[in-house]
């Protein structure tokens, strides 16, 4: 018998936050240099900042270890970023990078994890996590040629994926109590 999961609000701010967030990195892809590092540092540290409250309140929605390592990964990228721009002016590919191959490995696994819950559309977060991974890899292969506007197009992407995903596993919320 399938119940109704416990629905948190912050589940729905994190998923309209990312979405929101991810269009206006879409929006403003060629901030370069320092303007960029720094634009782009603290999108993920709100982003992050909203992952670890969403992990709080709804505990129940998900595996609370999988959701917080990724809202850390991204609060520690966006710091670097911000604090460090000269570095994030040189290193923001590599850096965007490795949050995206991170993240999208987090990603998959609170999605199987939601599978496991029974969460009816578990394969959102799945598919959020597959394509970070992906455009992680793109990165890593185009470094050389990886200018500020795509990695800011790649996170914008990245970001309103997530939202759409959270937000379609959060609305369905229908669960089987495990046995």
């Amino acid at each position: 018998m399938a119940i109704l999961a416990t629905r948190s609000n912050w589940l729905t701010i994190e998923a309209i936050a990312l979405i929101v967030l991810g269009a206006a990195a879409i929006i403003f892809p060629y901030f370069t240099g320092l303007a960029f590092g720094v634009f782009l540092g603290w999108v993920l540290f709100i982003v992050g900042l909203l992952g670890i409250a969403s992990a709080i309140q709804g505990r129940a929605h998900a595996h609370l270890g999988w959701s917080v390592a990724s809202a850390v990964v991204a609060m520690v990228a966006g710091l670097l970023l911000v604090f460090h721009p000269l570095v994030a002016s040189v290193a923001i590919t590599l850096i965007v990078a490795a949050y995206l191959l991170i993240d999208g490995v987090a990603l998959v696994a609170l999605g199987l994890d939601q599978k496991k819950r029974g969460v009816t559309r578990w394969y959102y977060v799945l598919g959020a996590g597959v394509v970070d991974i992906l455009l992680g890899v793109v990165l890593l292969v185009l470094t050389g040629a990886g200018s500020a506007g795509l990695v800011g197009f790649i996170i914008g992407v990245d970001l309103i994926i997530a939202g759409v995903g959270l937000l379609a596993a959060h609305r369905s919320a229908i669960v089987t109590p495990a046995a």
